[in-house]
């Protein structure tokens, strides 16, 4: 017994001593990933998974590399994810204009339509056995002509075109009945009524959202072998929302003003009014409030509403909405109420202080909990289950979804984009009515300036497998060991000069910068401000050694009637008719200083433009401080019409906006590229020169880079906090010089100056690359010669078709 329990001692001490040392390695590993560096985490994640133990850390590695949970993307291109209640079967529409369809897939991550459907706004009915959707089989030639005129007009025509496509395809839509079973379909007689949402009830009731000619938008209502009837009356636009599980009660959302013939459909956030339509006898209760939301039981309704300077959280019987009471009630701001699947504990979004956290209140409103603390707004909560709660966290353009442990408070990342660079933001997601599933809309690739956004499924009772997840580390280490290979052999013969030379860079200057900025309040182009500002860049610029020149041009209620570009130019040395430009924006919102947006840019242009006047590059570089940003890119596209005018060779472009926001201990932010040639160089500029470390994303709409693609096409790149942070002083009074990083600016500095010198050192994008013919394994090129003086030669690399 003595010798047995000895034995036991000391295989207790061994097991001990292994889970200590895996939790060190794992440590260490995960401060590797901290401050960026990929290869070595990687490296040793690899090896945790490949050592005994492994099932110790499987989890954390997962979360920290990618998803925990299986997930499969359902289509590339696609929006309105829905399930079933009864969790057998999923939608989502896909296709742009009259080509738009609805597909009806089993909801076991099984990628092929059941059915795919000409129309839009799937409703599944309570029982999940039947789907109504909004068909349109045949459009009239008046539709497809409206829809070419659409497809075909310029930015500042499109929102009235598509009024009136919107129009047509209302009138022109029938409702149908879809048995999933079977595959018959009914089509609903809904006398000419024009319609814009339509929902399933129980007993096979049919509401929709519609408009007859004898007045405005109203709720209508179709029992079995009745004739629609209005069941709403009076002015403004009533969109339908959603119905509770039973099918007993459906939820509309009422819009003063609106009105006519306009077609759509809304969202509940933010609605003065909200209604409840009862069954099956239609009964209609208003309600003054926002945010209306069932419980998955069906049985409870919460929603927001207002008495005088305090917001009040109401629950009630979903039945009987004027019978609510108030659970908590305060000044603070409060949204997004969400129920429990029994309704005795509601989640909800408040605003504490600068931004949104979650918080947690029993039915009763006596046991309140605050379940996030994050710097970053964190936004709309649904409970999973009684226990687990989904909910999001960032700025508008890129949130990313968490759950929560209600008991332990324990948060973990929910979907993500399993690659270490690319940026995948969120947009939608769906849970099933067991919490078991969720559907994303998502932009995995990082693409966010086209249209498409990927539709995505996620099993959260499957995780990963050991085998799929070393699949994942591996390629991402590989991925990450080219890139950092790649910069090394594209910087090797000027590594020594730029190291030199961003070594110069001072966070005390980029803090003095922003901190003399920061001083002349709002620098919208109708304040005081924007001339101060512009006056201190021309002397600053001129203190460096530059020869300044304002370009003034008259803007949209500028004060004084016009504002100024400032620009400062370094003349190339080799190639001097070659230009490339880096720019940011110096103005702000009108009503805040702009300390990130954009006080933290300007800082690093101008330390970038001090670093560099010493040392003049092969090609010309000029620094471009933009005015009127925020009064619609006024000022590149005044530069860039004046470029294009005078005929300026502009090769390449970075943008710096919003790179400062104080967010944690990590210097990290974004390349927001439209070129990957440029987006390479910036990451290997950051990895080598600097401690920034660097993310992508597809990213330059609405901002001063996409006067450059305009004109010039596909040559930029640049950093910006977005998407990969969600600044909660974005557009804020509170936008404040205290909530940056000065050295996160200072390596954002750093970074430009190095990627100028290559990119100014380097043959430009080659234009009009075309092959001239192809056969018989050979093919003919033709490209324009590049501009820059001393080529000798060109190299042409070629993949398999899909590369």
């Amino acid at each position: 017994m003595t010798r047995l329990l000895a034995s036991a001692t000391v295989l207790a001490m061994v097991l001990l001593a292994s889970a200590s040392t895996d939790s060190a390695r794992l440590h260490d590993a995960n401060l590797a990933w901290e401050r960026g560096d990929y290869v070595a985490a990687l490296k040793a994640y690899l090896q945790m998974l490949d050592a005994p133990g492994a099932d110790e850390v499987f989890e954390p590695i997962a979360l920290q590399t990618g998803e925990l949970y299986y997930t499969v993307e359902l289509t590339a291109d696609g929006a309105a994810p829905l399930f079933s209640p009864d969790e057998r079967h999923l939608t989502y529409e896909t296709g742009a204009g009259l080509q738009r369809v609805i597909r009806l897939l089993p909801s076991d991550g099984s990628t092929t339509p059941v059915a795919e459907l000409t129309g839009t706004g799937a409703a599944f009915s309570p029982d999940g056995s039947k789907l109504a959707y909004l068909r349109l089989a045949a459009p009239s030639p008046q539709l497809r002509e409206a829809q070419a005129a659409l497809d075909a007009a310029a930015g500042g025509e499109r929102a009235q075109r598509q009024a009136a496509v919107n129009r047509l395809v209302a009138a022109e839509s029938q409702i149908a009945v879809r048995d999933i079973a079977t595959t018959t379909e009914t089509i609903v007689d809904t006398g000419g009524t024009w319609k814009t949402a339509v929902m399933l009830g129980a007993g096979g009731a049919i509401l929709f959202s519609g408009l007859s000619a004898e007045g405005p938008p109203q709720i209508y209502l179709v029992a079995a072998g009745e004739a629609p009837r209005a069941v709403t009356s009076g002015e403004g636009l009533k969109t339908l929302v959603a119905f509770n599980s039973t099918g007993s009660a459906a939820l509309f959302t009422v819009r003063a003003g609106g009105g006519g013939r306009g077609g759509g459909r809304g969202g509940a956030g933010g609605a003065a009014t909200f209604g409840v339509v009862t069954l099956p006898e239609g009964k209609v209760t208003t309600v003054r409030g926002s945010a209306p939301a069932f419980s998955a039981d069906g049985a409870s309704l919460a929603y927001i509403a207002r008495e005088g300077a305090d917001s009040m959280l109401m629950v009630g019987p979903a039945t009987n909405p004027s019978a609510a009471t108030a659970v908590r009630k305060g000044p603070e701001r409060i949204d997004a109420p969400a129920l429990s699947p029994d309704g005795s504990r509601i989640a909800f979004q408040m605003m504490p202080r600068e931004d949104w956290e979650i918080f947690v209140v029993s039915g009763d409103g006596k046991e309140a909990t605050r379940l996030t603390r994050e710097i970053q707004h964190d936004l709309m909560p649904q409970f999973l289950a009684p226990n687990r709660l989904l909910a999001v966290m960032g700025e508008a353009r890129h949130r990313r979804s968490y759950i929560y442990d209600l008991d332990t408070g324990r948060r973990s990342r929910l979907f993500h984009n399993n690659t270490v660079r690319t940026i995948a933001p969120e947009s939608v997601w769906v849970p099933s009515s067991s919490g078991a599933k969720v559907l994303f809309s998502a932009e995995r690739d990082g693409d966010t300036v086209s249209p498409e956004r990927g539709i995505y499924l996620m099993d959260l009772s499957r995780k990963v497998t050991r085998e799929e997840l070393r699949a994942r580390v591996a390629g991402n280490l590989a991925a990450e060991q080219a890139l950092r290979a790649k910069g090394q052999r594209m910087y090797a013969p000027i590594a020594a000069a730029v190291k030199g030379i961003v070594d110069q860079a001072s966070v005390d200057r980029v803090f003095a910068y922003q901190a003399r900025l920061f001083s002349f309040d709002s620098k919208h182009i109708t304040r005081p401000g924007n001339r101060l500002a512009s006056e201190y860049l021309f002397e600053t610029y001129k203190s460096f050694g530059y020869e300044p020149e304002y370009q003034w041009f008259e803007g949209r209620n500028a004060l004084g009637g016009k504002t100024a570009n400032v620009l400062a130019t370094l003349t190339g040395t080799v190639n001097p008719e070659l230009v490339y430009v880096v720019s940011s924006h110096y103005d702000s919102v009108a009503g805040g200083p702009g300390a990130d947006d954009d006080s933290s840019g300007t800082a690093a242009l101008l330390e970038a433009a001090r670093i560099l006047v010493k040392h003049p590059q092969p090609a010309t570089i000029v620094f471009a401080s933009f005015t009127g940003e925020e009064a619609g890119l006024l000022g590149s596209r005044e530069f860039v019409r004046q470029a294009v005018a005078n005929r300026v060779r502009i090769v390449g472009a970075l943008n710096n906006d919003m790179i400062g926001w104080a967010n944690d201990q990590r210097l990290d932010n974004t390349i927001r590229y439209s070129n990957p040639g440029i987006r390479d160089i910036q990451h290997s500029a950051a990895m080598q020169f600097t401690r920034l470390i660097t993310y992508d994303a597809l990213y330059y709409k609405s901002t001063d880079a996409a006067a450059y693609y305009e004109a010039y096409g596909d040559i930029v790149g640049g950093i910006g906090s977005y998407p990969v942070l969600g600044n909660p002083h974005y557009h804020q009074s509170h936008d404040v010089l205290e909530t940056i990083n000065h050295q996160l600016v200072t390596e954002v500095a750093r970074t430009t100056a190095a990627t100028l010198m290559l990119l100014a050192s380097s043959p430009s994008r080659l234009a009009e690359l075309n092959v001239v013919s192809f056969g018989g394994g050979v093919a003919a090129l033709s490209w324009q010669p590049s501009p820059e003086k001393g080529v000798t030669g060109y190299i042409v690399a070629w993949g398999p078709p899909d590369s």
